[in-house]
């Protein structure tokens, strides 16, 4: 099949939405819209399990097809290797088929999309892997008891990502940490209204079969680990998805009802829909990105929202823009970042992303958060939030920011996630406050 095209065969298409991801650097939301339009709904969950599952585990997935085919992953034709992912993963992690059954419909797809002998390699590969029997024990003893390997692998992690988490959690963590980015986070909302409304929220979506609970931080956030549409949500119209982490950066900035407001990097919106709730009929909300396709969004997401009191403005933020100047209550900088926070929402990052990526977006995120800076009042607002957690972007950041500018203070500065129990994304949230 070639990629791009939609297929009737759930695993084919998350065979080939698996490869077009590692392949073109795409993320896995972005890519599953248009998959998924073509099948059921039970289909669409099983394709999307089997998509983020194989992504999630890759590492541990290829070490085992390496041991069971005795090649290495270059030597395996890229359709016939996303297979076998795909396969390994229903085989190791799923428990809906017997693992006869999940060989023999693997085998049958590769027939189908490619030539013969690569079918038979397929077989021969996947009854091996049921043959050694994968597991921890094994795993282990094969990579000769070298435990920074082992987790490395067994959790699925680049070497160089692992090594950074490491050093930020020390070794008593280190192998916790990993295990934990690792899970899958569940579904965050968020409500427009108080602690009743939010106790309604939650009843409505028990009576739908959903088990949910406030958040554990934002008073409007509802979390749960069940799987939550659109379609389950449309006709509460005070009722958002958005991250607790997101949810804080907004609620860190102390707005009050009236305020001028920028969302300097505003997509994908989230934020710039809560500021206007905030700052009520009377404040005002600017949104502005460099992306033309995502401002037409956040602009469909405002209309849906029924907000008048926000307006979207095509702006790069790393370019100064002189007519701001002064002009803000509240900044909010979501700058652009390595993205490394959202692991557990996006396991593709873990592949996408390289290590220079931290020191090249924090040389990107200093200049945005410079102009920034320029287009606050005094005794204004600056909120810098960044959805990772190297040091270039976040601490280091902020110190090299209030040393070239005196003017600002730290009000507060803080890692959203601090424990294994922390059901967010891993942001970085800094509030700066302009003296003069």
């Amino acid at each position: 099949m070639l990629i791009g095209e939609r297929a009737q065969n759930p695993k084919t298409a998350a065979a080939a939405l698996t490869r077009k991801v590692l392949e073109r650097s795409l993320f896995v939301n972005e890519l599953l819209n248009n998959t998924l339009d073509a099948f059921p709904l039970a289909e669409r969950r099983f394709i999307t399990e089997l998509t983020y599952g194989t992504i999630r585990n890759l590492a541990h997935l290829d070490f085992w097809i390496e041991q069971a085919s005795g090649r290495s992953l270059s030597r395996i034709d890229r359709e016939v290797l996303s297979h076998l992912r795909i396969a390994l993963y229903q085989m190791l992690f799923m428990d809906n088929r017997e693992a006869p059954q999940i060989v023999h419909e693997a085998v049958e797809i590769v027939k189908t999309s490619s030539r013969r002998e690569a079918a038979g390699f397929a077989n021969f590969t996947l009854r091996e892997a049921l043959r050694i029997g994968p597991s921890r024990s094994k795993m282990l003893r094969l990579l000769g008891y070298d435990h920074d390997r082992f987790y490395r692998t067994w959790h699925s992690f680049p070497g160089w990502l692992a090594d950074l988490i490491g050093d930020l959690v020390g070794d008593r963590y280190r192998y916790k940490y990993l295990g934990f980015a690792n899970k899958p986070l569940g579904i965050t909302l968020r409500i427009e209204g108080d602690t009743a409304r939010r106790d309604a929220v939650i009843a409505e979506l028990a009576a739908q079969g959903v088990s949910a609970e406030p958040a554990a931080e934002s008073p409007y956030g509802i979390y749960t680990d069940r799987a939550v549409t659109w379609r389950m949500i449309a006709d509460l119209a005070d009722v958002h998805i958005q991250d607790e982490s997101s949810q804080l950066a907004v609620i860190d900035m102390d707005l009050k009802r009236g305020d001028r407001v920028l969302d300097l990097c505003a997509a994908p919106g989230g934020k710039t829909i809560f500021a206007s709730w905030l700052v009520g009929p009377e404040g005002r909300v600017t949104a502005a990105d460099v992306n033309p396709y995502k401002l037409k969004n956040i602009a469909e997401a405002l209309l849906r929202a029924g907000r008048r009191n926000a307006e979207i403005r095509l702006q790069d933020g790393a370019e100064h823009h002189s007519a701001w100047d002064g002009a803000f209550d509240a900044v909010l900088l979501d700058a652009p970042c390595s993205a490394l926070g959202t692991l557990r929402r996006h396991p593709e990052v873990k592949w996408l992303k390289r290590p220079g990526d931290g020191e090249k977006m924090a040389r990107l995120g200093e200049r945005i958060l410079d102009n920034a800076a320029r287009y606050l009042r005094v005794d204004g607002t600056l909120l810098y939030a960044v959805c990772t957690f190297t040091r270039e972007e976040t601490t280091t950041q902020i110190q090299q920011f209030v040393q070239k500018h005196p003017d600002f203070k730290v009000e507060k500065a803080y890692y959203t996630v601090s424990t294994l129990l922390d059901n967010r994304d891993v942001f970085f949230i800094a509030r700066l406050r302009k003296m003069r």
